[in-house]
This record gives structure tokens, sequence and C-alpha cells, in this order.
């Protein structure tokens, strides 16, 4: 009997599981027929910000990340800073790409640049993991612009909330270094270093992207142009979806309704209950959670740390963004989430204390001022802007990366003498 009951119960959760999709769908649409000037509104201002601010934004970066992965660039800077990569986030040194363009570009690209890696045999699963847990992050462009510029109206603001987003970033690289055993046995061909040192390693990658039979420029232009465009219109359909998502929940008062319960049990911290409003809409969508926060009637400390914990948790749209990238790869995306979450937790703490030494006026100069005077920007100021920011992801980790191979040298002709 207690068989057959356990048997009846676990029948009850599959059907439970296998309604719970289309129920969730069917009051969807009844609470769209019931708010349709919210839906339409707000699916107006999604596809807005995708059109003007997102697409060309990442565009650039989709296009320039994927040629250069085509083309062995990505491989041969990889060689040269496993160095450093290794012993610091315990990942190979190709994923110094990824890290760089997850910290310039923003949220999906780093998802995207993991699961292409990952695809390559370049990672590990494993390895895959601890990148994606923190370098799919926001772009300095949303940070110092919408939010500081924009949402705040305090310039100087940027540079304290970029920071330490780039802090708590790194900082959640560093503890997931030492996440999960990796028990893979065959090893990727450019690490398997075959008692070769650094310098032959570089040479051998190098004169194999160098002598690729099947380089063909126009073709790994149009695979990259069809590639960054089909993921660009994926994160444009979540972009939207998510905007009538979260202001549909706003209109029915659901949000309200859960920040009510939970101000009645933080009341005696002295937290806001628009603080709380703007946590729980930042936990769904980073833009509308941010500009509640802003708007918030609680001390700017509450406010500040309030923004850094929406953008380092990021939202709950950027997760299924993230998640359409790398189901394919075979990435688990619960340390991922994990890593979101601790993320936004160090940027909050880091923000804290930055506020707490450092002086913010609103006439300071922003970050990047010498690329945009404000906070509203054209489509060709973002393209513009994102441009900039390839070229100066790619030429600073080219740097570092000939830095390495230079004392490389230096120490061999050393040694030999």
């Amino acid at each position: 009997m207690n068989l057959l009951s356990f048997i009846k119960k676990n029948s009850y959760i599959i059907y439970i599981k296998s309604f719970f999709l289309p129920a969730a769908c069917i009051l969807f649409i009844l609470l769209l027929i019931v708010f349709p000037n919210t839906a339409v509104e707000s699916a107006g201002e999604g596809l807005n910000l995708w059109l003007k601010t997102v697409f060309p934004s990442l565009f650039p970066f989709l296009v320039a990340s994927d040629i250069l992965s085509k083309t062995g660039f990505v491989k041969c800077l990889g060689i040269l800073l496993e160095p450093i990569m290794r012993p610091l986030f315990n990942i190979p040194g190709c994923a110094s790409f990824t890290l760089a363009m997850g910290l310039s570009c923003g949220a999906p690209v780093g998802a995207k640049l993991t699961a292409g890696l990952r695809n390559e045999r370049l990672l590990t699963k494993v390895e895959s993991e601890r990148l994606l847990a923190f370098t799919n992050n926001l772009g300095p462009l949303f940070i110092t612009g919408a939010v500081a510029v924009g949402m705040f109206k305090m310039q100087s603001l940027g540079s304290l909330l970029l920071v330490c987003h780039i802090l708590a970033s790194l900082t959640v690289g560093i503890l997931f270094r030492f996440y999960g055993k990796d028990l893979e046995c065959k090893r990727i061909k450019y690490r398997d270093k075959n008692n070769k040192n650094l310098i032959q390693r570089f040479k051998i990658e190098l004169n194999n992207s160098l002598n690729g039979s099947n380089l063909s420029l126009p073709k790994i232009l149009g695979d990259s142009i069809q590639n960054s465009l089909k993921t660009i219109l994926t994160v444009g359909g979540f972009i939207t979806f998510f905007s009538v998502f979260i202001n549909i929940l706003i209109e029915t008062g659901f949000i309200s309704y859960l920040s009510n319960i939970i101000f009645s049990i933080l009341y005696s911290t002295g937290i806001n209950k628009e603080i709380i409003t703007a946590l729980l809409s930042g936990f769904f969508e980073i833009t509308t959670g941010a500009h509640l926060a802003s708007k918030a009637g609680s001390p700017f400390i509450q406010k500040l740390i309030c923004v850094s914990f929406i953008m380092g948790w990021a939202g709950i749209s950027i997760h299924f963004q993230v998640y359409s990238m790398i189901s394919k790869a075979g990435i688990s995306l619960k340390p991922y989430l994990f890593g979101k979450l601790l993320q936004g937790v160090f940027a909050a703490i880091y923000t804290f204390f930055g506020a707490k030494f450092i002086s913010l006026s609103s006439s300071a100069v922003p970050v990047f001022n010498f690329l945009y005077p404000g906070s509203t920007l054209s489509w060709h100021q973002h393209f513009i802007i994102s441009l900039f920011n390839v070229l100066a992801s790619i030429s600073i980790i080219s740097l570092i990366a000939f830095i390495v191979l230079f004392f490389t040298l230096f120490r061999k002709i050393f040694t030999k003498a």
C-alpha cells in the first residue's frame, strides 16, 4: 500500500508539472486581454530598447568575437594568457577573451562566447561553468549611462558602480576557481603541452591558424553575421516578453502585494518598502528594478546598494537569455545562478564601502565622457561606442598576451646565458 501511495503521489506531481506551463500561458494570455494598454505600451518599450540600444551595442561584439574565434585568434591568445588565467581563475587562457568581452560589452555575450568555447572543446564542462559564473555581466555603457546619468542624474556615480561591478565579478571568478572536480579525461589539444614550452605551443597554433585551409573571409564574415543576427533576435524576444511580463505584474498589484508581506517582516530593519518593490522588480528585469530604486523615497545609500545588487544579479530576463545559449552546450545553469547571486551580494558590499569613502557629486565627469555627453544616445552613438569597446578589449588582452610573451622570451634568453 505504501508503494502504491508513493506511485499515486508522484503521478500527481507529474500531472501538475505537465499542466503548469500551459496553465501559466493561459493565465498570461488572459492578463494580456484584461490589461491590453499595459501590454502594448510595455511591448513597445521593450522593442524600442532592443532596436535603439541593445542591437547597436551588442551586434559589433557578436560579429567580431565570432570572426576572431573562427580565425584562431582566441586560441593563440589563450596559449599566451594561460599563465595568468589558470592561477587566478583555474580556467584556460582562451577564456581571457570571454572575460574581456563580458566586462566590456554586456550580457549575454559572455554566455554566447562561453558556449562557443565549450562547443569547440576548448573548455571542459566544469571550466565552462566556472567561466560562465562571472563573465556574463552588464556593459559599462548601461551602468555609467543608463543608470548613473539617466536614472540617478549623477555622472560621477558611474565610476563607482562600474568599479564595484567589475570587482564583484572578479571576486566571484576567484572564488569559483575552487568549484567542481574536472574529471574529463580528454584534454583540449592546444592545452596539451606534449613537453613543449609556451613559445613553441604559440608558434604551432599561430602556424595552424595562418595555414588554415578553410579561412575564407567572405564565408567567415557571412556566417558570423548570420549567427549574430540570430542571437540578437533571440535577445530581442526575451527583452520584449519580460518587459510585458514585469509591467503586467506591477499593474495587477502582485509586486506590491509581495512587497507588503516582505516589508511587514523586515519592518524593524529600516528598509524602505519602495526599495523592496524595486528589488522584487529587479529580480525579474534590471531596467525596471533599477529605475524604481532610483525613484524610491529612501536614503541614498539604500538606493545605491539596491541598484548594485540588481545589476550584479542581472535579472531573470537575462538568465533566460543565458539558458537559451548554453542549453545545447551541456553547461549547467545552477552554478551560474549561484555566481550571479554572489556577485549581487559582493557588488552591494563594495558599493556600500565605496560610497562611504568616495565623495559623489552631480557635476563630476562621467566615465567615457569623451564618447557621449549625456544619458540619451542615438543608434549611431551606441554603435560607435560598441566598436570602440571592441577595439579597446582586443587591444588590452593582446597587449597583456604579448607582455607575457616578451617576458617568456627574456627569461629563456637569460636562462641560456
